[in-house]
């Protein structure tokens, strides 16, 4: 026997032959076989034994793998040939990051999930309280999986109509049948009822012959020869009709402003009838927060092919279209035995979209508002789970939730008139009226030389930045949508539409998959800076440096942990959008001595103690010290080893930039060297309106580097807590009070700190990892316990925090080895 391989006509580019590189795929594939030969044993060894051969050393793509295991006698049970599990984004370790929490955790509890209670409550399978890796276990393995296999099973036996639901009738009528003319029936009756006396496992009549498998390979009917894209590609675009062509679906128009789910399904095809309604629930359920579309494709049990009695006793016989517009028909009679809800459109009878998902017999997808596969499910039946793909819709909504609204009069803090908080601002010299931002109106009552420098610090950013207008905007925006800020998404997209046009904000908040190639990687990197820093991989950093240069790619660091503080300090005070909607950039120019320009370091009067007999008064968290104080520590060690991302410039080229009078002495602290190095325009702002706070504040530096320590845990930036550490000892405790309160920090029982502190820790938390979720209650508590000066300091000092960690993990800058912010010896200090 001698095998050639060929291209199966219907079929395009469906299988790489060995050696063919993955972005260039030959369309060659299945040998050219005779079926009706095949089921001699002898014929059908014979021929895989040519197959294992051509393709020795080699991977087997999914057909060629689906084609020996029926040559070798497979009836398609899903534990064989190209059967296997799905594919997802979404696992426990996406769950694990996008909630921050510590890569070793075993459990996302309920206050830590970053998302709406119900979405928490579908992830829980088990409903104990918490997710854990066995909730997201949909293997054969998962106990859980074989139950509800078991049960699907014994459903399709009760479901005498074959449309997937159970009536009162097909109840009754099962009983009867069961009982055998006895009023009860016996566990012995159940099984002999429910177990298939046919081969394999089948009904009679439906067990398939090596021959019929094999032309329902080959014509596309029991799965299509083609892979499908991979979780992280572009979906492919399609355009289709509906059953009685009046409506038109393009799968790119429907990308972008939330996710997509996309069904595969045929009405021969038994399991799918039987989990259909599932996902005509699942439908009803999500139709507001998800985009669902079903792909009638090619029939897998017709009459002229893999014929099954059991579809027959169920009045589903049909032959296998030969035109679309027969496949229309039979589609139709799928829509009125099924009475499905959520919109089905028709396939063209080459299979286009079928093929381009490997979507026969069924199958299901999440695709995300980037326009990228984020779950494929396995190939059906058996691998057409409804409640799998649920868990990756739910995780896909919690990734791409919408900003919420800014409410008029939402506001946490009063805010004054516009002419009212210019009067508390310092004196102007330039550009001293007219309307103002609320954020500025939310602090300059507590903190007006601080809010000053704020408007200094967002015109910067959003007119000198070395960065393209229509980048930089972009940028802003990208953060905005992953902090759920629509204040902020708007007024990014504002600066966008003066920058580029309506066009540009018409692309932006379009379809993904129809953004510049050139902007992507700057919009996913502002997103991961925000969402998951920690993710980020020195080659994706490597990407931008060599597309922008250091200069701009430190600009859009810096840009990244400006939206992060700006965000947090709205979504916290809950600030609506201005009357008049969102403001352009002020050119402010206060007088000379209205900011504090020159360093400064806040004295501390008294050191604090950690109490002796105390109670945690805030809920306790086990899973915050499962990371040990230990293990802090050797991820510090780590740190000090780390190679930065950028090359850190010397102090003698970096203060050739600075403005007169903003450093009194050289600096080896790799943060401001770096920042002040490559971006003086950004950084210079940011660190006058952080000496301004502190100048107006004078809060006290332990209880300030204690709440920053608490943060850098939350989101894991080990340079940061380093630098905490560090500040400790400036404030005044030695190396064993600091290591012993970063140690008690560091546990869930935090009975040692007074009540007041303990509720600004917990704050700090939240606010750190889920802003979105801060309520009005969150800083009321705060006012309770601090007073309502220092909650505006403590809240400003916190938004500050998320500034500091998005720089330092966007760098990864390497913690110093000494304690870079203690004050030089003195000349005639003894060395």
């Amino acid at each position: 026997m001698r095998i050639r391989f060929f291209v199966a006509p219907a079929l395009v580019a469906l299988v790489l032959a060995p050696g063919t590189a993955a972005d260039a795929p030959k369309p060659v594939v299945l040998p050219k076989l005779d079926p009706e030969k095949l089921s001699d044993p002898k014929e059908a060894a014979a021929a895989v034994e040519l197959i294992e051969k051509h393709f020795a050393g080699a991977p087997q793509p999914e057909a060629v793998r689906m084609l020996v295991a029926i040559l070798k006698g497979s009836q398609l049970n899903g534990t064989d040939g190209w059967f296997g599990p799905s594919e997802s984004r979404y696992t426990w370790k996406w769950l694990v990051e996008h909630n921050q929490l510590d890569p070793k955790a075993t459990a996302v509890p309920r206050e830590k999930f970053r998302g709406a209670a119900a979405l928490f409550d579908l992830l829980d399978r088990d409903g104990d309280g918490k997710i854990t890796p066995s909730d997201l276990d949909w293997s054969d393995r998962s106990p859980f999986v074989q139950q509800a296999n078991m049960l699907t099973r014994m459903f399709r036996r009760f479901d005498m109509s074959g449309d997937g639901r159970l009536t009162r009738e097909e109840l009754d009528e099962v009983f009867k049948r069961l009982a055998n003319g006895k009023d009860y029936f016996t566990a012995d009756d159940f099984r002999r009822a429910m177990i298939p006396r046919g081969p394999a496992g089948f009904p009679p009549g439906d067990g398939p012959t090596v021959p019929v498998l094999v032309k329902g390979l080959y014509a596309g009917e029991i799965g299509s020869i083609q892979e499908g894209p991979k979780v992280g590609a572009t979906a492919p675009d399609f355009t289709l009709k509906s059953v009685d062509g009046k409506e038109t679906v393009q799968l790119s128009k429907e990308t972008g402003k939330r996710p997509v789910v996309l069904v595969f399904g045929n009405f021969t095809c038994g399991p799918f009838r039987a989990l259909y309604p599932d996902v005509d629930a699942l439908f009803e359920r999500y139709k507001d927060k998800a985009t669902f579309i079903m792909v009638y494709v090619r029939e897998a049990h017709p009459t002229d092919g893999w014929k099954m009695e059991s579809n027959a006793r169920l009045g589903v016989a049909v032959k296998q279209p030969t035109t679309t517009a027969e496949r229309a028909e039979v589609c139709a009679q799928f829509r009125k035995k099924l009475n499905p809800g959520l919109p089905v459109f028709v396939d063209e009878i080459s299979d286009p979209v079928g093929n381009a998902y490997s979507g026969m017999p069924a199958r299901l997808y999440v695709i995300d508002t980037n326009g990228k596969v984020a779950y494929k499910s396995g190939r059906g039946p058996f691998g057409f789970k409804p409640g799998e793909m649920e868990q990756a819709l739910v995780m896909s909504l919690t990734e791409s939730a919408p900003a919420k609204a800014p409410k008029s009069g939402a506001s946490v803090v009063p805010l004054s008139s516009d002419k009212a908080t210019w009067a508390k601002l310092p004196k102007v010299e330039a550009g001293g009226d007219g309307p103002l931002p609320n954020w500025v109106k939310a602090v300059a009552g507590h903190l007006p030389r601080t809010a000053a420098a704020m408007l200094v610090l967002d015109e910067a950013h959003r007119t000198k930045s070395p960065l393209d207008p229509a980048l930089r905007a972009k940028m802003r925006w990208a953060v905005a949508r992953a902090n759920r800020c629509e204040y902020t998404e708007l007024t990014a997209l504002a600066d966008l539409k003066r920058a580029a046009g309506a066009e540009a904000v018409n692309v932006l908040t379009g379809a993904p998959s129809k953004w510049p190639t050139e902007d992507r990687e700057p919009l996913e990197f502002a997103r991961l800076l925000t969402l998951a820093a920690p993710t980020i991989t020195d080659e994706q950093f490597a990407t931008l440096r060599k597309q922008y240069g250091d200069k701009k790619v430190a600009a859009m660091v810096l840009l990244a942990a400006y939206g992060n503080f700006q965000d947090r300090l709205i979504l916290g005070l809950g600030l609506p959008l201005e009357a008049d909607g969102p403001m352009a950039p002020l050119g402010v120019k206060f007088a000379a001595d209205a900011l504090q320009v020159a360093p400064i370091l806040p004295e501390q009067k008294e050191l604090p103690s950690l109490l002796k007999s105390g109670e945690t008064v805030v809920a306790r968290d086990p899973e915050w010290s499962k990371l040990t104080f230990d293990d802090l520590q050797k991820r510090l060690e780590k740190q000090r080893d780390r190679t930065p991302r950028l090359p850190v410039p010397e102090w003698e080229q970096v203060k050739a930039a600075l403005p007169l009078g903003y450093a009194t002495r050289p600096t080896k602290i790799v943060w401001s060297l770096v920042c002040n190095g490559y971006v003086p325009e950004l950084a210079v702002p940011w660190n006058v309106a952080t000496r301004t706070m502190w100048a107006e504040s004078k809060q006290d530096r332990v209880f300030e580097e204690s709440l920053f320590w608490v943060q850098t845990r939350s989101i894991q930036c080990n340079y940061c807590m380093g630098h905490c550490e560090m500040l400790l000892e400036v404030a005044g405790l030695d190396k064993q009070a600091v290591a012993e309160r970063t140690r008690r920090l560091a546990g869930d029982d935090w009975s040692c700190f007074p009540p007041a502190e303990q509720h600004a820790y917990a704050y700090a938390r939240k606010l750190s990892l889920a802003p979105w979720d801060l309520t009005a209650a969150d800083y009321r508590t705060l006012e309770k316990q601090l007073g309502p000066d220092k909650a505006m300091f403590t809240f400003w000092w916190l938004c500050r925090g998320l500034y500091m960690t998005r720089i330092s993990d966007g760098f990864q800058l390497p913690l110093e080895r000494e304690n870079v912010f203690a004050s030089p010896p003195k000349k005639d200090d003894k060395k």
